[in-house]
């Protein structure tokens, strides 16, 4: 069985390492290879989890600058322009679409933004997602963007008390959408070497709508109800509230040189 993620490259100008073809192409390439170091392979002690991340498409909006001190969300509406206009031009493919923008950091200090939107909704089982990231400079050489997709792959439907809601929470670290192990990929710190998975996030991240092999199951199995336009708004609304409330995604070297 293969877990597939495609991703979706947007380079805006002034984004670091977007001047030429050859540095936007290595910078992306960088970032799926680092994706799959983490989600795929794995490094000890974690586990290999067999995600595989692969290249989809890539744009250049070389005439639209984003200063990522302005950014304040990663549903902020620069991003999602940029993403809702390649969506379209993928025919609305299942994938994580990321947004490279100029400037070293957001406006919450964060390297990087992430998480899962919809797309349609159905009911709690028949629904389908989109990943959402903005990546500044600051995430160059890093893994923030494995972190941020994998705010993406933790988007689904819990059922706690009789009560069904949906959640980004990390498996492993119920009530928090980051782990409380400082090694963990999904620490709001997030390692700048050999980042770790354990178990939980991988059995979820491997159910997620955004692998193929999920989205190539629904399709088959798809029933006749239509999609619900404004429960994909409210569920939208409380996500976009969920990571804004979180932590700032920061790689952890940075945070070395802040105690100097």
């Amino acid at each position: 069985m293969s877990f597939t993620v495609p991703v979706v490259g947007i380079f805006t100008n002034g984004a670091v390492s977007s001047a030429t073809r050859a540095q936007r192409t290595a910078r992306f390439n960088d970032d799926i290879a680092r994706a799959n170091q983490a989600w795929g392979s794995g490094f000890f002690p974690g586990v290999a989890c067999g995600l595989n991340f692969v290249f989809l498409r890539r744009f250049y909006q070389s005439n639209l600058t984003i200063d990522a001190s302005t950014v304040d969300r990663f549903d902020d509406p620069q991003i999602s322009n940029l993403v809702n206009a390649a969506r379209r031009a993928t025919n609305n493919a299942t994938a994580i679409y990321v947004v490279y923008v100029s400037g070293n950091n957001f406006a919450d200090g964060a390297d990087g933004e992430g998480g899962a939107l919809f797309k349609n909704f159905r009911s709690t089982t028949d629904y389908e997602l989109y990943g959402q990231v903005a990546l500044a400079g600051g995430a160059l050489n890093s893994y923030i963007f494995a972190h941020e997709a994998g705010h993406g792959l933790f988007g689904r439907f819990v059922t706690f008390n009789d009560t069904i809601s949906f959640t980004t929470d990390d498996p492993s670290n119920p009530g928090d959408i980051h782990s409380d192990n400082p090694q963990n990929l999904m620490n709001s710190f997030v390692p700048a070497r050999n980042p770790i998975i354990n178990s939980d996030q991988c059995s979820v991240a491997r159910q997620s709508k955004l692998v193929m092999v999920n989205v190539a199951r629904a399709r088959r199995n798809r029933n006749r109800l239509k999609s619900n336009p404004q429960m994909v708004k409210r569920l939208n609304k409380v996500i976009a509230a969920k990571m804004k409330s979180a932590k700032p995604d920061v790689v952890r070297r940075k945070r070395a040189a802040w105690r100097r």
